[in-house]
């Protein structure tokens, strides 16, 4: 390469486009294959390559000799003034593959024939039209393409492969937001299309609801009632129906004993009136007896006179009831000191008791001065007491 710088020019050359008058552009044939091969690859995307050599200058006329190309990164276009970042790119390309030369200026490849160069002088780069190709020994372009060989064997190919699986992966990933959002729509429309319940309808419906329950409610207590005490339905639907109306809809359970407490009251008034004058027409010896026990013999005693039809003494104010007792009704006085258990159940009234086990409410009187129950309507579910 000595003989180059005593400007003996190249003799076997090849030029390319027309030469220019005042820089002569000649470059190696390693730097021409090199360049034909980026350009090769520079199909799709740009490539930009830098020029590294010699300069000498005679009569006027710049003469350049191209030994050494590289590949650059961070020039993408044409610009006429370069980068601190490019500079250093090119100077660390120059000390690494070619360190004897210096930098002459570059080109950016698209795939087209290559017919000149841009030639970078007191920091400005300018296109300077035609070469020449001539052929000499070129160990260092030699190298640095056996070196780079691997890593610029169709990058590009590479690069689009790449990006096309890239492209691809993101065109179904949009493809599938478009399907959410298309099925999200869908979903929201059917629920715009549906007609809501109008919410009277459903109010109505509810107290409808309501109504049926409570009348089978009063039905229910009206059964009852009629069981326990005898009065008609007609009757007892009514007193139910008002004792449902005055306390807005109780609990069943509640209403039941609520109604089975007024009924036993009403009835607990009846039966002792009706005792009170009972007595009161008897003899006096039933008005002295103050005891419950003797108010039970006595009962038994009058029994068993109505049965028997046998007049009593009215001239004795104060009689013998035991003597009597024990000489006329030896069963009845077996059955008062024997008397029946019974077991409280759910609804039961001691005047219902009296009705379903004597057919009247007399006894009432009885079995509360016989289970000592001072307020009748005071009896609990489970509770045992005894039946005269």
């Amino acid at each position: 390469m000595g003989g180059v710088f005593c400007m003996e020019l190249p003799k076997n050359i090849t030029q390319i486009g027309e030469a220019d008058k005042h820089c002569r552009v000649y470059v190696e044939d390693y730097v021409v294959s090199y360049i034909k091969q980026m350009n090769g690859m520079a199909q799709n995307k740009d490539i930009a390559i830098a020029l590294y050599g010699r300069r000498t200058t005679e009569n006027g006329v710049a003469y350049l000799f191209a030994y050494g190309s590289a590949k650059l990164n961070f020039l993408q276009k044409p610009i006429r003034h370069l980068s601190q970042a490019q500079e250093q790119e090119i100077e660390k390309l120059r000390k690494k593959y070619f360190p004897e030369m210096t930098f002459l200026g570059y080109q950016i490849l698209n795939g087209e024939m290559v017919e000149g160069f841009r030639i970078c002088e007191q920091e400005i780069c300018r296109y300077v039209a035609g070469y020449a190709q001539f052929y000499e020994k070129n160990d260092s372009m030699l190298a640095y393409m056996l070196e780079n060989r691997g890593e610029e064997a169709e990058p590009e190919k590479v690069d689009q492969e790449k990006y096309e699986v890239v492209k691809k992966r993101q065109e179904e990933r949009r493809q599938r937001q478009e399907n959410v959002h298309a099925e999200y729509a869908g979903r929201m429309e059917r629920r715009d299309n549906i007609i809501p319940m109008p919410t009277v309808g459903l109010h109505r419906m509810k107290m409808a609801a309501t109504g049926v329950f409570v009348l089978l409610c009063v039905v229910a207590l009206a059964l009852m009632r009629q069981e326990n005490t005898g009065e008609s339905l007609g009757e007892t639907a009514r007193q139910a129906m008002s004792s449902l109306m005055e306390q807005k809809l109780p609990d069943a359970v509640e209403e039941q004993n609520q109604v089975s407490t007024l009924v036993a009251e009403d009835k607990l008034e009846d039966a002792l009136r009706q005792e009170n004058n009972a007595m009161a027409e008897n003899t006096t010896t039933k008005e002295e007896t103050a005891a419950p026990e003797t108010v039970a013999t006595e009962a038994a005693v009058e029994d068993t006179t109505e049965v028997t039809e046998e007049p009593q003494p009215e001239a004795t104010p104060e009689p013998t009831p035991e003597v009597t007792v024990e000489s006329e009704t030896p069963q009845t006085q077996a059955a008062v000191a024997q008397p029946t258990a019974y077991t409280i159940k759910k609804g039961d009234t001691l005047i219902g008791i009296s009705l379903r086990n004597y057919g009247s409410n007399t006894k009432v009187s009885e079995i509360c001065a016989l289970n000592g129950i001072t307020d009748p309507d005071d009896i609990k579910i489970g509770q045992e007491i005894l039946l005269p």
